[in-house]
């Protein structure tokens, strides 16, 4: 890993208010508007205004990690990866950058939505629930990020906002964020569980319900992680060779 360019990344991407805007603030209005009417109600051992704020996480975590397709798309526009066979940084190095560029970006949203969550809804967690579901919300940005990667690398500059908005669009949807697993028809059940976003949704939440994590569900995502990883490695190279 290559620190001075991941600096150089973070501190480029932080300067992009519109990215931070849309990755922050959507969160935070769609806990507002949808968890205020019944917040004191509960479900599954929880108070509704804590499922929906950890759904909200979930829902800035996967945009603000996804995000990083955008500016790969644009890097690959204008001759950047030329640049970088040119430079020391391997493929996996340039991955991992990615990767960590995107956990950085999920931080401000996660906080600002937990924050709402405990100050406005008056989500009341003990302190290990609430670490557990701040780390398990944060680490499920990890094969998100990766995706991100491989979208840059497939998709278009101008065809980028629609691959990346309806793939997320319905992501969030089968992952439970809009509406709970348990209430989906029977066919959306059986294809959520071969998505990234179900056992992210299911990391973040288990804490809630049972105050630990569910390390099965660490585990598959995990490994959605690994597999999307290698593949966005694959597309840098294939990328990069063309280049």
């Amino acid at each position: 890993m290559n620190l001075t360019y991941l600096r150089m990344e973070v501190t480029r991407v932080l300067r992009n208010r519109r990215i931070l805007i849309f990755s922050v603030l959507l969160p935070a209005i769609l806990l507002l508007v949808i968890g205020t009417p019944n917040k004191h109600d509960t479900y599954h051992n929880t108070t509704v205004a804590a499922y929906i704020m950890v759904s909200m996480g979930i829902f800035g975590a996967m945009s603000s990690a996804t995000g990083t397709a955008g500016s790969i798309a644009v890097e690959r526009g204008v001759g950047w990866n030329r640049q970088l066979r040119l430079t020391p940084l391997n493929p996996l190095r340039y991955v991992i950058s990615k990767v960590l560029l995107s956990l950085v970006l999920v931080l401000p949203s996660l906080i600002v939505v937990y924050g709402l969550g405990a100050t406005v809804l008056g989500v009341r967690l003990s302190a290990a629930t609430w670490v557990l579901v701040f780390i398990g919300s944060w680490l499920s940005a990890l094969p998100f990020a990766a995706l991100g990667l491989i979208i840059g690398y497939i998709a278009k500059p101008d065809s980028i906002q629609q691959v990346n908005g309806l793939l997320f669009f319905l992501l969030a949807l089968l992952g439970g964020l809009w509406l709970p697993y348990d209430q989906m028809p029977h066919f959306m059940q059986i294809v959520a569980k071969y998505t990234p976003s179900y056992w992210a949704a299911d990391v973040a939440r288990a804490p809630l319900e049972h105050g630990s994590l569910n390390f099965n569900a660490v585990l598959v995502l995990l490994g959605w992680a690994i597999v999307l990883g290698f593949i966005g490695i694959r597309r840098f190279q294939a990328d990069t060779a063309r280049a």
